[in-house]
């Protein structure tokens, strides 16, 4: 119904249209261009790729290159046009010691922002459990359906942080956002290059 009023809203059907396949996570989504646009104007468009990244270091697509793998062996990452000079780093914790350690690395990555933010990216089913964790050790933390952008440290899920950029990421129980995501890896690629300085994985453990 989308692109059903798109079109009728553009009768000479002239568009420019940007997007990332890749980060579609609902099921009413296009798994491709093809898809979206061959029942409305046929074989008459053209496909560009924009295949460099400002906003990610090299160090962070590295990792996102391997989910974007899994989603589409046939989509190709962008290539990053600076390293970041911080390797990204993935902890498995005790599943019970989760928000105790999640606190610990919210504190550490915040304290060492100065004036960058920091967005703690949760799975939607954990978000009230996780955020009162660390809004109780950082009282300036931010929370909610319309989380305060303004504050240095957000707590969000992956369809509020979609569309922004943080200095840091924290990106928590990955494969709980996999499991909730209803086209399964695409969210964890959307968290994962939300990043443009520093990204850390905490994932819980038997």
């Amino acid at each position: 119904m989308a692109w059903r009023l798109l079109m009728r809203r553009c009768p000479s059907r002239s568009m420019t249209i940007v997007g990332d396949v890749a980060q579609t996570g609902a099921l009413a989504g296009t798994p491709s261009w093809h898809d979206a646009l061959e029942p409305y104007v046929a074989r008459r468009w053209r496909l560009e790729e924009l295949t460099v990244s400002y906003r990610t270091p090299a160090e962070i697509m590295a990792v996102a290159a391997g989910v974007l793998a899994e989603i589409d062996p046939a989509l190709r990452p962008p290539r990053s046009v600076r390293d970041g000079g911080v390797p990204p780093w993935d902890r498995a914790v005790p599943a019970d010691r989760l928000p105790a350690e999640l606190v610990e690395a919210t504190a550490r990555e915040a304290a060492g922002l100065e004036d960058g933010r920091l967005g703690v990216i949760v799975p939607a089913g954990r978000v009230d459990e996780l955020a009162d964790a660390v809004i109780a050790a950082l009282p300036e933390a931010a929370v909610g359906e319309q989380p305060e952008l303004e504050s240095r440290v957000v707590v969000l899920t992956v369809g509020q942080a979609k569309g922004l950029e943080f200095d840091s990421v924290l990106v928590v129980d990955p494969d709980r956002i996999v499991a909730e995501s209803p086209r399964g890896r695409s969210d964890l690629y959307v968290a994962l290059t939300r990043a443009t300085q520093r990204l850390g994985v905490l994932r819980p453990c038997a």
